[in-house]
């Protein structure tokens, strides 16, 4: 019998909130002067190493013009779902199409749509899984006899 390690739980718990969510805003934060616009993503894949793969429109500049390498954003969010992820990562642009269809993590769906688009692989550097719950409502009877009793006591 073996035992997971923490970081293999962590990555287990990510990855199974990640796919239940499966949309999120894609933002970068690059200091170059050419940066790509923020994305909608709404089909992601993760591998066993926690690394988040998915696929953004071609930009309209030559891929050249951007970095390959990218701090990023993922705000991964589902209405109706009482949590939302945000992960913090590099980003890496992949446009090399032998470098996507020799990658086995990838299904061969996954590799299918960064071939007519651009591949983005984000290793996660840290994340934060966010309670959306709303607070239970206190009773109204019980507030306001607590505000009558602390203006009198």
């Amino acid at each position: 019998m073996t035992t997971a390690t923490t970081q293999e739980l962590e990555q287990g718990i990510l990855k199974s909130k990640i796919m239940e969510l499966q949309s999120a805003l894609f933002f970068t934060e690059s200091l170059s002067i050419v940066k790509l616009p923020t994305h909608v993503i709404s089909d992601v894949e993760v591998d066993m190493e926690g690394n988040i793969w998915f696929a953004i429109p071609r930009p309209v500049q030559h891929i050249d013009a951007f970095d390959k390498k990218i701090s990023a954003k993922l705000d991964f969010f589902k209405k109706g779902q009482d949590f939302f992820v945000k992960v913090r990562g590099t980003a890496f642009l992949l446009a090399d199409a032998d470098e996507i269809a020799g990658n086995p993590s990838l299904s061969d769906e996954m590799k299918e749509k960064m071939m007519n688009s651009i591949g983005v692989k984000v290793v996660v550097t840290g994340y934060d899984l966010v309670d959306n719950r709303p607070k239970p409502a206190q009773n109204w009877l019980k507030s306001s006899t607590s505000h009558l009793s602390s203006w009198f006591f």
